[in-house]
């Protein structure tokens, strides 16, 4: 049975990636190879197969270890760190990433599976953890907000290669650009 609940997974997030909320459950239930009916009795809605779905990918991707990216003593690196593995992450999922930023921007997602809303909170979680640790008092949201900006304009804004395209070395140098340029405003 969870083989089903796996097709059922894959087809929704591949339909849904191509067109956001807007999929039907028949372009799901064929991309999936199951009946229509299938869904509905193993999630009642569309939503609910769409949060289900969404949610299931966020935990298996975006699960963020970012406390453990926290114990860093150096703030640069850590920001750094923080920095590589968001990007990696983002520019792997792209096509999702963007179907996401979409849907949240058009209000249609709930907390749990708001993309913007996820990172946000991750980034501040370690932050808050990182700078305790420290012992150092820094505004959290604004720098929490400064690694959003970052994260968002290599997802909106075109590059002529995605981060997850790039070597180790270019990864390297631009997330420690990064981190020095938010590291000179806290």
């Amino acid at each position: 049975m969870r083989d089903v609940t796996e097709r059922i997974f894959k087809g929704a997030i591949s339909v849904f990636i191509k067109k956001g909320l807007q999929a039907t459950t028949q372009e799901v239930a064929n991309e999936a190879g199951v009946a229509e009916v299938t869904l509905y009795r193993k999630f009642s809605t569309k939503e609910n197969l769409f949060i289900t779905a969404i949610k299931n990918v966020l935990e298996k991707k975006f699960q963020s270890h970012i406390l453990e990216l926290a114990k860093e003593k150096e703030t640069e690196i850590f920001i750094a760190n923080i920095i590589e593995d968001r990007l990696e992450i983002l520019s792997k999922n792209y096509e999702l990433v963007k179907m996401l930023l979409s849907e949240s921007l058009k209000g249609n997602l709930v907390n749990e599976i708001n993309l913007p809303e996820i990172i946000f909170s991750g980034l501040k979680k370690g932050l808050e953890y990182h700078f305790k640790l420290k012992n150092q008092t820094v505004d959290i949201d604004f720098c929490a907000r400064q690694l959003g900006g970052i994260f968002l304009s290599y997802v909106v804004l075109p590059n002529e290669q995605r981060f997850n395209k790039r070597t180790a070395q270019e990864k390297k140098d631009i997330s420690i650009k990064h981190a020095k340029s938010v590291l000179a405003t806290i």
